[in-house]
């Protein structure tokens, strides 16, 4: 009995596409590398305009205000684990998939070019 219900089980579960199922038009991976990019320099241009305000001067020489400037740049502006260091590596992250994704374009296109070439001329010729 617990092997129908297993039967039944496994046949309303959908099975993931297999490496053959999926197809890729390169044109569609440059239009979303395009996309991103762009997206990436609208938020770079931002950074590089606000990031100058993130780092505050210490208003006063107390040790507190000392203190608390040194603590806010740190977490905020200049640390290795900083806000601004963290959106820097978001930047380059999104880089490096634009990358990624014109790379697999130029991939697939070569691909399918030698898919074609490996079958030779298979048209309708007249007769």
């Amino acid at each position: 009995m617990a092997t129908t219900a297993q039967a039944q089980l496994t046949s309303t579960v959908p099975t993931a596409p297999g490496v053959a199922d999926i197809k890729v038009d390169p044109s569609k991976l440059l239009d979303v590398a395009r996309v991103v990019e762009e997206q990436v320099n609208t938020l770079q241009d931002k950074l590089r305009l606000r990031l100058g305000e993130l780092h505050i001067d210490t208003p006063s020489s107390d040790t507190i205000s000392t203190a608390s400037v040194d603590s806010w740049n740190e977490l905020i502006a200049d640390g290795d684990q900083s806000y601004a260091k963290r959106v820097r590596d978001y930047i380059e992250g999104l880089r490096t998939l634009v990358e990624q994704l014109r790379t697999a374009a130029e991939r697939y296109t070569v691909s399918d070019a030698d898919k074609a070439a490996t079958f030779g001329d298979r048209g309708v010729h007249p007769a």
